[in-house]
């Protein structure tokens, strides 16, 4: 059985992987789609304007959404202002890429030996999904520098939070080797 990613002559790339890896990267993106939460999206600016700002706001005391979205300004009044303006779209663009990745993931779910293809175009928002959920997770993990990274990386089996760890430590693989699939 292959494994990894390959380029092909065309720039897209198959990734040759495991079933339980399409599962878990397919649980990752609902998460991820539920937790930013972005406003319905409207083909009219006008109704996606509005949908923009009756949306939820954020959670702001949540580490992962904080991570995902941080803020943009010291100075709380441009940053509520630049919330204001860019939160919606922001929101919206995370969603938006991680429905790619779970549409390239569908047609493998099931299968044995899956194989999932990634386009060219789509290879941007694999990259930005996956650093999305390496954010979320390294943000419920409490890896705020390199110090604590590496406290992570020494995680105690037995530890609760080593399942997690662990999963931190997979999606960063695969966004190498996607990345190194890309740039080859």
């Amino acid at each position: 059985m292959r494994s990894g990613f390959v380029r092909d002559d065309s720039g897209d790339i198959l990734w040759y992987c495991l079933p339980f890896e399409v599962g878990l990267l397919e649980s990752m993106a609902t998460q991820l789609i539920e937790l930013v939460d972005a406003p319905a999206w409207s083909e009219d600016p006008l109704e996606r304007w509005a949908n923009e700002r009756d949306a939820a706001p954020l959670d702001r005391d949540d580490p992962a959404l904080a991570r995902l979205f941080p803020e943009a300004s010291r100075n709380s009044e441009e940053a509520s202002e630049f919330r204001r303006l860019m939160e919606g779209e922001l929101r919206t663009q995370k969603e938006r890429d991680a429905a790619t990745v779970l549409a390239a993931l569908t047609p493998a779910e099931g299968r044995v030996d899956p194989e999932v293809s990634i386009p060219v175009l789509e290879q941007n928002p694999w990259l930005r999904t996956l650093n999305a959920m390496r954010l979320v997770l390294g943000a419920r993990l409490g890896i705020d520098d390199e110090k604590d990274a590496e406290l992570v990386d020494d995680l105690d089996p037995g530890d609760e939070r080593a399942p997690v760890a662990d999963v931190y430590h997979w999606i960063g693989y695969v966004q190498s080797l996607l990345l190194d699939a890309i740039t080859a």
